[in-house]
């Protein structure tokens, strides 16, 4: 067993997502099924084989940016990032004067380091001619098109950056860079840092946003996205799935030693017992349903739980019929007899790429708060392959739910996975 489960809880946790900037606002649009995907409305997306996405509304990063001026400096997945760490910040009554500076970091988990894709069009149409792009004229023409600030606003590093100046998070920092299982990743190795000392409370999560050109040219070119154009358009782990469609938001929770959570007198919301982290390098953008199947099982390990205590598995299950097939049998595989639980929230929020895994993991922890489990949406019947598991759908189902994992996939190979208790 791991130092992890004695030693790390939450306390906390924000979210921004198009369906709700609140773990509780989402997890109940969740639980009724209401759909966030559809049309997109940023760009022409006509000449993309994805008609859809789930696009982060109602959001005014203005709220959260202490210095307005910076706002000019942030991409949409920085604001949203922002804005989820003082929301987690918030939701765990962490007040300036309740830690040392120096003991508080932001561990971050995050996407594509580029500014927004579709600044560059104008710059491109400049430089384009009747035989084609014409690079001395984007020299001369295009690149005064484009912001000089464009390359900073999406540098790798602005959550943390802007985030750690705001709280005055003096203390240890990481930034991971690791597509899908950044947010996760963040997380799980926050843990270790508080339960190894070089740290006392740490902020970590995930902000990432796919809703622009470049990701739908990227998945578009893999054939992972869908060919659906409706709010039911993907389809995790059915048999009509054929891809997922981009989504956008931010998640983050507090995690804090056990001994710093009594000194400040809070009730803590859940204990991160394990965590393991492995990648099929072999297997570079297909996966490996041995590799996903050992991830769980240490988790499971170092929780020191049993197969038959995990009552919810919050699944990638990012509809695409490879990746679909490999977690199914990997799940199958590790439970046999005794399969737990199973939900995945990607047919309705979409694809939050780093911070898909963290926004899974609030909802896990709402699941175990409320002991409700949201259907996966869009499931008539299962794929091939994909029948062993007890995939939750139609409805939700009310259960007690006191062990979970949350499991997340990069396009590498990568594959992480976090074991949650209730307290």
């Amino acid at each position: 067993m791991s130092p992890l489960r004695d030693s790390v809880v939450i306390t906390g946790a924000g979210v921004v997502s198009p369906l709700g900037h609140s773990g509780p606002d989402l997890f109940s649009a969740l639980a009724a099924g209401k759909s966030a995907l559809g049309p997109i409305d940023r760009f022409d997306a006509s000449v993309f084989p994805c008609a859809v996405a789930a696009q982060v509304r109602d959001f005014k990063a203005r709220d959260w940016v202490s210095n307005r001026k910076n706002l000019k400096l942030m991409s949409d997945a920085v604001r949203f990032g922002l804005a989820g760490i003082k929301r987690a910040v918030a939701d765990a009554g962490l007040e300036a004067d309740s830690v040392d500076p120096n003991r508080l970091g932001v561990f971050v988990g995050a996407g594509t380091a580029l500014g927004r894709t579709e600044d560059l069009i104008p710059a491109m149409r400049a430089a384009t001619t009747q035989t084609g792009f014409d690079s001395g004229r984007f020299a001369e023409e295009g690149m005064h098109a484009i912001n000089p600030l464009w390359l900073l606003k999406g540098l790798s590093n602005n959550v943390l950056g802007f985030s750690t100046a705001d709280i005055d998070a003096r203390g240890i920092n990481q930034n991971y860079c690791n597509s899908g299982v950044g947010g996760l990743q963040a997380i799980g190795e926050a843990a270790w840092a508080i339960a190894e000392g070089r740290a006392d409370v740490i902020v970590a999560g995930a902000a990432d946003s796919a809703v622009n050109p470049l990701h739908f040219t990227g998945f578009g070119r893999l054939r992972a996205l869908t060919s659906g154009e409706g709010p039911d358009a993907v389809r995790p782990f059915d048999a009509r799935h054929d891809g997922f469609a981009p989504g956008e938001g931010a998640a983050f929770v507090v995690l804090e030693s056990v001994e710093h959570a009594q000194r400040r007198g809070v009730t803590p919301r859940a204990r991160i017992a394990g965590y393991a982290d492995l990648c099929a390098a072999h297997a570079l953008g297909k996966g490996d349903a041995a590799v996903v199947e050992q991830t769980l099982r240490i988790a499971l390990e170092r929780a020191g739980w049993s197969h038959d205590a995990v009552d919810l598995v919050y699944a990638h299950g990012n509809g695409t019929p490879k990746f679909d097939q490999i977690e199914a049998t990997a799940i199958s595989a590790v439970f046999g007899d005794t399969q737990p639980p199973v939900t995945s929230n990607k047919g309705q929020i979409g694809h939050a790429i780093a911070a898909a895994g963290p926004i899974s993991l609030v909802c896990a922890l709402e699941a175990m708060a409320r002991g409700e489990i949201p259907a996966t949406a869009n499931v008539e019947s299962l794929a091939t392959g994909c029948s062993g598991i007890d995939l939750v759908r139609h409805e939700s189902r009310h259960t007690d739910v006191s062990h979970a994992l949350i499991h997340a996939a990069g396009i590498g190979g990568q594959t992480t996975c976090i074991a949650l208790e209730s307290i």
